[in-house]
């Protein structure tokens, strides 16, 4: 019988294969005329999967051709804002807060243009507003300064017009007397005594010096009467319809000097006076002491409604700041501009169509270890206007920056004659038309922005 060998042949292939395993972890060397190279036993597996790597590495000419790709520019703003103006900073969708304003000016000739001014006491008196209004209807029409109170802590100082007044009961947003009676578009509502007069003649810079048309804006919940006396001869009385929503009573005469206003009845809440004739440009100031802005938030939604849809503003500032940092405040204002929102957001819904200009707050000094500068608060509540403006999608204009930055407000009480009174805070006249011409001509440069016309 044959003896079977194979177990002895599969010893001799695990021999053989161990002694090229292990050869191939000794290096290259030489004995004698024997050259000896490493063993690779994997090295047809590793040259098949290299090749195939290979093959799918893109090389320089199978690479496409970048030299003739024309790259896409950067899209350029069309006249970035140049040096020397504060220009608007625009934070709506697309950039089109100012666009129903501009719309309205090209169509002035059909209607009014109206623009509401709220702030505190940094623009009583007309301050700002009354250069404003005199730019803007030098360039596209109007007459006449706008809506005037009935009553006002101010008239001494207002020179636009010359207003005097008795017998009126004031209340307002900041008043610490509630009241029942429905505030107006300025905050502010007036109750008549017995014995109530409102006078008004023209202010310094109306030309001619005369009134030509003037609305009376009221609301009356019984009977009531209008007596009105122009020129100082000639007396009139009207009956005013009895409503429970906001009338305007039209008064027109030409050549009114002076106009005196007196009412009767027991139920009748008067708000304001409207000076204009015609078509163009008008300002109306609706300043408030002591108002922080955030009060705005108490006032009618229908009422406000209601005189939207006889002004149809298209466009509202908003400047305030000042009633709230102090010279030792470190508050952050987070609050401060969780409620502003919510009053921008008001706005847009009670002046539909209408573009919003958040203003920053302006430059104000204190004492600091023995030495007049900036308030430290200052910048911060600046910053959290532009935030406000920004959540709010509406448009910022920077005036602290456009007054000159830090310690501006200084130079501006130096100046002779002085831009500002020395409590450091308040603009004087010329302060107010050098802040206005700055404001005038952002909004000017925005429009030509918006009709894409190249710079002059």
């Amino acid at each position: 019988m044959t003896k079977n060998h194979l177990n002895h042949t599969l010893w001799l292939l695990l021999l053989v294969f161990g002694f090229l395993a292990a050869s191939s972890f000794l290096p290259s060397f030489e004995l004698g005329p024997i050259h000896l190279q490493q063993v690779d036993l994997l090295s047809d597996i590793r040259k098949e999967f290299s090749d195939t790597l290979v093959a799918h590495v893109p090389t320089a000419d199978s690479l496409p051709d970048t030299s003739q790709i024309v790259q896409p520019k950067p899209e350029l703003e069309v006249n970035p804002c140049p040096p020397g103006i504060t220009c608007l900073e625009d934070y709506s969708p697309g950039k089109k807060m100012m666009r129903p304003f501009f719309r309205a000016l090209a169509n002035r000739k059909s209607a009014p243009v109206r623009i509401a001014f709220y702030g505190d006491s940094f623009i009583e008196g007309d301050i700002i507003t009354e250069s404003l209004r005199d730019t803007l209807q030098e360039l596209y029409g109007g007459r006449g300064v706008g809506y005037v109170p009935l009553a006002s802590e101010v008239t001494q100082y207002r020179l636009s017009i010359l207003h005097t007044y008795e017998g009126w009961n004031t209340y307002s947003l900041v008043s610490k007397q509630k009241t029942g009676y429905p505030l107006g578009i300025s905050g502010y509502a007036f109750v008549p005594t017995v014995d109530n007069r409102a006078s008004y003649r023209p202010g310094r810079n109306l030309r001619p010096k005369t009134f030509d048309q003037v609305r009376v804006f009221y609301m009356n919940h019984a009977p009531a009467t209008l007596g009105y006396h122009i020129n100082d001869t000639l007396t009139f009385h009207e009956p005013l319809p009895v409503s429970d929503s906001l009338q305007h009573f039209l008064l027109e005469h030409e050549h009114m000097k002076s106009l005196t206003l007196n009412f009767t009845g027991d139920s009748l809440v008067a708000y304001g006076v409207s000076f204009e004739n015609g078509s163009g440009v008008y300002v109306d100031n609706y300043a408030m002491r002591g108002n922080s802005g955030m009060a705005l938030s108490a006032l009618s939604e229908p009422l406000m409604q209601q005189f939207h849809d006889v002004q149809h503003y298209k466009l509202i500032f908003l400047q305030y700041g000042l009633n709230i940092v102090t010279e030792r405040d470190t508050m952050n204002y987070v609050w401060y501009q969780s409620k502003m929102i919510k009053v921008v957001e008001q706005l847009k819904t009670r002046f539909p169509g209408a573009g919003i200009i958040l203003m920053g707050i302006s430059d104000r000094a204190g004492n600091s270890s023995g030495k007049l500068q900036t308030i430290p608060a200052i910048k911060r509540m600046r910053d959290t206007q532009r935030n406000i403006a920004k959540r709010s999608q509406v448009a910022f204009w920077d005036l602290f920056e456009a007054m000159g930055g830090e310690n501006s407000i200084i130079s501006y009480v130096d100046t002779q004659p002085p831009l500002a009174a020395k409590d450091y805070t308040h603009l004087t006249f010329r302060g107010g038309e050098l802040i206005a011409r700055k404001l005038a001509q952002a909004m000017l440069f925005e429009k030509n922005r918006y009709e894409n016309k190249p710079l002059p």
